[in-house]
């Protein structure tokens, strides 16, 4: 073989040598950029997964909250809607004892309570009409004077209030009174009546929590 045979066949062999580091070195980074790109196109997929998994929890969140505040408002309407049916019920037996015997004793004990607090040695009870004949007015003569430690006169009104029942108790001079018509009582105490409902016919719920 020649000299120049010789030259040319390392050329030719140096040439090969290089081309296959290129191809090898050429492999290597097309793995490389594809490694790159499935780990990008992953990321991509876990951050859309992750993002519409939130977007589902938070829309169920906000689904759930609104189905809570529904029948919350829904158990508000229908413990109200009792409580009324209840205080209605209340109103009307106070409406039917008016024509009852213990009607009576009632009467005279709200018109107590109203004259004890005024303090007064003179003082008359205002009544709806017809009811004058259910009350004695020394009964509660006797007791507003014991309850006030003072000689207390009551004379009933010829005025008449328009009532379903109860009385107003003023001094003569009707500068000073005390309303204890059944209407009178049912707005000082409809709170406390309320909220003493709620408490009898829901206590069940609150053991139950």
């Amino acid at each position: 073989m020649s000299g120049i045979d010789s030259i040319i066949e390392m050329i030719n062999a140096k040439t090969a040598e290089k081309e296959k580091e290129i191809l090898a070195e050429a492999e290597k980074h097309k793995e490389q950029k594809m490694s790159e790109a499935n780990q990008k196109a992953k990321e991509i997929a876990d951050a859309i997964t992750a993002k519409a998994e939130i977007e589902s929890k938070a829309e169920i969140g906000r689904y759930e909250a609104s189905a809570k505040l529904k029948s919350k408002y829904q158990l508000l309407e229908a413990k109200e809607t009792l409580i009324e049916e209840i205080i209605a019920s209340a109103k009307k037996h106070l409406e039917e004892m008016a024509g009852k015997k213990v009607y009576g004793k009632t009467l005279e004990r709200l018109a107590i309570d109203a004259a004890t607090p005024l303090e007064e040695t003179d003082l008359e009870i205002v009544l709806p009409k017809g009811h004058a004949s259910h009350i004695t007015l020394k009964t509660i003569e006797d007791s507003v004077s014991k309850n006030t430690g003072k000689k207390t006169k009551i004379s009933i009104s010829t005025e008449t209030i328009r009532s379903t029942g109860g009385v107003i108790v003023r001094n003569t001079g009707n500068t000073r009174w005390v309303d204890n018509t059944f209407e009178a009582r049912f707005e000082r105490f409809e709170s406390a009546i309320r909220d003493k409902i709620s408490g009898i016919i829901f206590s069940s719920e609150k053991k139950e929590k």
